[in-house]
């Protein structure tokens, strides 16, 4: 039986990586060079810090609610998604500047935030561009195994993080680590064409490397883009999400 589900285990992995690249899309102790370059491209059509007032969440919808540039729709959704949850504690991983833990703590502020980090330079920039927030964030690499005293949170979630991993099997240890921190709610906002993020999470359940007892699968589209582009993982029904059942819904709708 060992040596069945190591066969099994080995044929997963081959197939994950056949024809696909060797190594994570950044050097990572330099990537924090590269991310100012993307908060500057992205502040020339979207706000990237929200102030108190410019947002409001309304019959279950985040609205924009003053004259300003507004957030790009992967982040609006995003805060969206995690508000409608109602978590009381939430963890980003690879939270980088923390523009994403300001913006919830700006829009949520009764939920208690957490932040994980590989690049001590990007915990630097995130002190210094929100030097207000009150949030528990340390370094850590989420490709390693994670300490036995992690805090546990009710909502873990990813922008953008997974889908930079490709050495070895570093996103499938990401992903389990993940679900190792959230025990309610895991929410991933990745292109879903860099894995197959969908079966990497079935085939981690199905051996045992997730926490979770049950897993319910979701999906959420925005109304900026009219088209499915976050996942929900849940462990246990949400009924007013639309079911994830063929990961093509999300692959398919990357432009």
């Amino acid at each position: 039986m060992i040596k069945r589900k190591l066969h099994i285990f080995k044929n997963r992995i081959n197939g994950l990586f056949a024809g696909a690249s060797t190594t994570d899309d950044f050097d990572w102790d330099k990537y924090h060079t590269h991310y100012k370059g993307e908060l500057s491209d992205i502040s020339k059509e979207h706000t990237q810090v929200l102030n108190t007032g410019d947002y409001e969440f309304k019959e279950n919808e985040l609205l924009i609610k003053r004259e300003i540039a507004p957030l790009h729709p992967n982040h609006r959704l995003l805060y969206e998604t995690i508000i409608q949850l109602s978590p009381s504690t939430l963890m980003e991983l690879g939270c980088g500047a923390c523009d994403h833990l300001h913006n919830i703590s700006v829009l949520a502020p009764d939920i208690n935030l957490y932040g994980r980090e590989l690049s001590y330079e990007q915990i630097k920039l995130a002190r210094k561009r929100h030097p207000e927030l009150k949030a528990g964030i340390m370094q850590l690499d989420i490709t390693m195994p994670q300490p036995v005293n992690s805090i546990k949170v009710d909502i873990a979630f990813t922008q953008a993080v997974i889908m930079h991993l490709h050495t070895g099997n570093s996103h499938l240890v990401a992903l389990s680590n993940i679900f190792r921190y959230a025990a309610k709610q895991v929410v991933l906002m990745e292109n879903w064409t860099q894995h197959d993020f969908m079966g990497d999470i079935e085939f981690l359940f199905s051996e045992k490397m997730l926490p979770w007892k049950e897993l319910y699968f979701y999906y959420r589209e925005s109304i900026e883009l009219k088209r499915p582009h976050l996942m929900v993982i849940s462990s246990t029904p949400i009924e007013s999400y639309k079911p994830l059942s063929d990961y093509s819904i999300l692959k398919d709708a990357v432009k």
